[in-house]
């Protein structure tokens, strides 16, 4: 009440000064804005929203808010949602800026900094929601750019500087001109100081009134002005000066009343912030690994097999928990979130980030200390702000794909990991347990994507098609292609794997009548041609078609989950020859045949991959008619996908230290926080004990039972979690694929 009071008396002084007053000045002609704090729209108005904060321009500060309060330290959580720490966001036009200035806000490894008293981040934001909020002429010329994302910057208030005066020290270092900026958002309105950051165009938005307004500012510079004009007339210059501080005091009363309901209003929205995260689960969809192992017991068992069962998991990838009563009591609790450069980057419900283009998301960087506390880990991933996929369910989707790789890889023997697509071999498309994860579906799906890339490159109605038919000889060509790992480029530095290049290769081998007399692989309608004819076509086909074919596996888009695998493939390749000489976290799993968590949860078949291929074999990838000039009407092709062979090449230290200097420093930098090399992201993680912040595990516990304890490198989602557990082991020969048995075999036989 006596709040309410003291507002009315204020209120009433200031309507008699106002009412005494003249006019307001004319605004500036020069795009600046008045004195005053900004006018702008006010969102606790917006019916629309029954929490301000909750509305599309304020999101980006409430889901910094909520990653801050993750991934600081207990003791300073309570500076994630502190009312007395005002927030806001910048909308940049990403039509007037430049590619350095995007790489330089969005891709600088500084775009998420979660210190107690400095906080922002960079993100791309979604047009659609803020349509309505910015100048319609501008988001007409955005969407005729194709542009559906535009750049935000969210900042906290700290260290001396309010959210708004952040964003602009953070804006000048990258050269953002005030006309750059299309919005500003904040929670409270932006202050007197703050408003000139902004031109009179720029849109500003607010969720409380804060400081004096552009109108009581004017009328208090004309009060303070006809005060002095009077009193020096009458040469009275100390009533001058006592009758100027009663005018101040007037409107520091409604300045500090106003500041202080901001402030109040702040906290109880705030709370109502994170009542709404509780009710449409932000904690599940967020930080709850969206890819969880199913549960097993919080302590280790005995049993080699009890030491694979994963444990709870706490956040994202290998953050798991560390049980301090299974742990002598040392540490204890869950592991911190913000120990991790990947966990940093993927935390925030919904959220796009910068310039990091997660579909180019790769492992790059893999070690095991040998203490069996599990793995440390580093991605790379490439900077496009703009045209990127800057969505964090991608880059989950691509570390959850590349991890349950890497421990199938490990599970199955190696002569398991082929896939064939062969019209005339339906019961031999897919090792049967390889097709039951995603591993082989992915792999499938790759090979039938082949023979479609091979029909597009020789479609007669381009150039290289053109010339493939008029270079054709008979009646038809029919061509066997392989996808294979070529050597991979890597260094070993100690318990350190760096994989440096990892290209794959499509080896061709046409296949015709089977030397045995059979018709089983060749295509009825392709009779075979003279030695001649036979040798030209390959040479043809190899010459003009395999190095487009083989570019686009190691560079299309839809080839990027294919490479993934082929990393992981690489990286336990290498682990598979470590764990030969040296004790490792996962080397009970080797050729288990176990891969109970890694079945695939889509419902998917490889049946249904193989009838795709049939009826693309069947129809053919395109149907033209015309007369062509080597008389060719087919092109046959069949084949599939080999990683049975893994080669690594080791680049010596010379080499290393000359051409890669600084990926040490910068994968190390990954394990805790986003960094960036050259035109690279690199987002890692170190094993779930260092990110715990514990110690080295006591040498009593083996390596299997921390393998139980810190669960591994990728978590997958509890949804998924399997209803029963099969385990088989495989019984083909580990010598060679059957695949490229089969390519040179006599008649096949069906397996038994």
């Amino acid at each position: 009440m006596r709040r309410q009071g003291a507002r009315a008396l204020t209120a009433l002084l200031l309507v008699l000064l106002v009412g005494v007053a003249g006019p307001r000045p004319g605004a500036a002609d020069d795009g600046t804005r008045p004195p005053g704090a900004a006018d702008g729209t006010n969102l606790s108005k917006d019916k629309a929203f029954d929490n301000p904060l909750l509305s599309p321009p304020l999101m980006p500060v409430e889901q910094l808010r909520f990653l801050l309060r993750r991934l600081l330290p207990d003791h300073q959580k309570h500076q994630a949602f502190n009312q007395s720490r005002n927030g806001a966001v910048d909308f940049l036009n990403p039509l007037l800026l430049t590619e350095k200035q995007l790489n330089s806000l969005l891709g600088n490894p500084r775009y998420a900094s979660f210190e107690s008293r400095r906080a922002w981040r960079a993100s791309m934001v979604d047009l659609k929601p803020m349509k309505r909020f910015l100048d319609p002429r501008l988001v007409e010329q955005l969407e005729e750019k194709g542009y559906n994302e535009i750049p935000g910057i969210a900042a906290l208030s700290g260290e001396g500087l309010h959210s708004e005066g952040w964003l602009q020290k953070l804006e000048d270092e990258a050269g953002v001109a005030p006309e750059m900026k299309i919005a500003s958002a904040s929670e409270r309105q932006q202050c007197a100081k703050c408003s000139r950051f902004y031109l009179r165009q720029t849109r500003t938005l607010f969720a409380y009134p804060y400081d004096l307004t552009v109108k009581e500012t004017a009328q208090k510079a004309e009060d303070m002005a006809k005060l002095a004009k009077d009193w020096a007339a009458e040469g009275k210059s100390d009533a001058d000066r006592k009758a100027k501080l009663k005018v101040e005091k007037a409107y520091g009363k409604e300045r500090q009343y106003r500041n202080g309901v901001a402030q109040e209003q702040l906290g109880v929205d705030l709370d109502g912030v994170m009542e709404t995260a509780k009710k449409e689960n932000w904690e599940e969809s967020a930080f709850k690994p969206p890819f969880a192992l199913p549960s097993g017991p919080s302590c280790a068992l005995p049993d080699a097999r009890s030491q694979r069962r994963p444990v709870p998991s706490a956040l994202v990838l290998a953050a798991a928990k560390a049980d301090g009563a299974c742990d002598g009591g040392r540490g204890g609790g869950a592991a911190s979130d913000a120990a991790t450069g990947l966990g940093a980057t993927l935390a925030v419900p919904g959220g796009n980030n910068g310039g990091i283009d997660f579909s180019t998301m790769e492992l790059r960087y893999l070690a095991d200390p040998g203490d069996g506390s599990g793995l440390r880990y580093s991605f790379g991933a490439d900077r496009d702000p703009l045209k990127g996929d800057n969505r964090t369910s991608t880059g989950v989707s691509a570390a959850a794909r590349t991890s349950d790789a890497f421990f199938v890889w490990l599970s199955l023997d190696p002569s398991a990991f082929w896939v064939n697509l062969n019209p005339t071999e339906p019961e031999r498309v897919v090792d049967e347990e390889l097709g039951r994860t995603d591993v082989g579906r992915i792999m499938l799906e790759a090979d039938l994507r082949m023979k479609k890339t091979v029909g597009e490159l020789i479609h007669p109605h381009t150039a290289l098609g053109r010339r493939y038919w008029d270079g054709l000889r008979g009646e038809c060509m029919s061509s066997r292609n392989w996808i294979t790992s070529a050597p991979a480029s890597v260094h070993e530095d100690g318990d350190e794997l760096y994989i440096l290049d990892a290209p794959l290769d499509v080896q061709m081998e046409s296949e015709y009548l089977s030397e045995a007399g059979g018709t089983g692989d060749a295509p009825p309608a392709c009779p075979r041609p003279d030695r001649a004819s036979e040798e030209h076509n390959e040479d043809l086909y190899r010459t003009l078609v395999l190095p487009e074919l083989t570019k686009a596996v190691n560079t299309a888009p839809e080839y990027a989950d294919l490479r993934r695998v082929h990393l992981a493939r690489v990286a336990a390749q290498w682990y598979r020859e470590r764990a030969r000489t040296q004790d490792t976290t996962y080397g009970d799993l080797i050729d288990s045949g176990d891969i109970t968590h890694w079945r695939t949860t889509a419902r998917w078949k490889p049946r249904d991959t193989f009838d795709q291929y049939v009826d693309s074999y069947t129809r053919g990838e395109f149907d033209v008619t015309e007369e062509l000039a080597g008389g060719g009407a087919k092109n046959y092709v069949y084949g599939g996908v080999d990683f049975s062979r893994v080669s690594l090449r080791q680049v010596p230290d010379t080499r290393f230290e000359a051409d890669f200097a600084k990926l040490p420093k910068g994968v190390d930098r990954s394990l805790r926080t986003p960094s960036m090399d050259a035109d690279t992201v690199w987002l890692g993680a170190p094993t779930p004990r260092e990110a715990s912040g514990l110690g080295p595990p006591d040498t009593s516990a083996g390596a299997g039972t921390w393998a139980l304890r810190l669960l591994p490198l990728v978590l997958l989602p509890a949804a998924f979690l399997l209803l029963r557990r099969r385990r088989r082991h495989l019984n083909t020969s580990s010598s060679t694929s059957p695949l490229r048995r089969a390519a040179v075999e006599a008649p096949r036989r069906r397996r038994t």
